[in-house]
């Protein structure tokens, strides 16, 4: 593994065997984060020795408190989950307004102002992704006013056909 995008791949095709939980998520509209950020920090621990899991949710010198900090050749990665249910809430309140907490604009922000081993992994549920017409209307909005680069951006189905999107965000 060399760059963040392979960790996610790899985190990603890690996650999609997990497919059955998203639909108990949904169903019950109820939030994953901590969930998402165990099964991560399971997958890192067990398959791949070269990342280093340094901190997770403790006082870190410049990030604050962020979800996982990984070390990588001398460098320290720094990781921010996020997780978000689009069942009766809107995805561009979450994603864009200024004002609301609990949304992913602190974490755009941030990516912004540190340094370029800064990344945020949203996970959308259920969501197409890239395939949705509104989706990218928003996205395109998160980039304009963030100044953050959407990195990768990944789509898998639940049993009961959910669409279930994995995004990397960063510099």
């Amino acid at each position: 593994m060399q760059d963040i995008n392979s960790l996610f791949s790899k985190i990603y095709e890690y996650i999609k065997t997990k497919k059955e939980y998203f639909d108990v998520f949904i169903k019950l509209d109820t939030r994953y984060e901590g969930w998402l950020e165990a099964e991560i920090l399971k997958y890192i621990s067990n398959n791949l020795p070269e990342l280093s899991i340094e901190k997770t949710k403790k006082k870190h010198k410049e990030y604050g408190r962020p979800d996982i900090v990984l070390e990588f050749e001398d460098k320290e990665w720094i990781i921010e989950i996020k997780v978000f249910l689009i069942n009766r809430r809107s995805l561009k309140n979450y994603l864009l307004h200024k004002r609301r907490r609990g949304g992913a604009q602190k974490e755009f922000k941030r990516v912004v102002k540190l340094n370029s081993n800064f990344w945020i992994i949203i996970c959308f549920a259920p969501c197409l992704g890239s395939k949705d017409k509104n989706y990218e209307d928003i996205i395109n909005q998160v980039l304009k006013m963030y100044n953050v680069k959407k990195l990768n951006e990944l789509t898998f189905l639940t049993p009961m056909n959910k669409p279930i999107t994995l995004t990397l965000w960063g510099k």
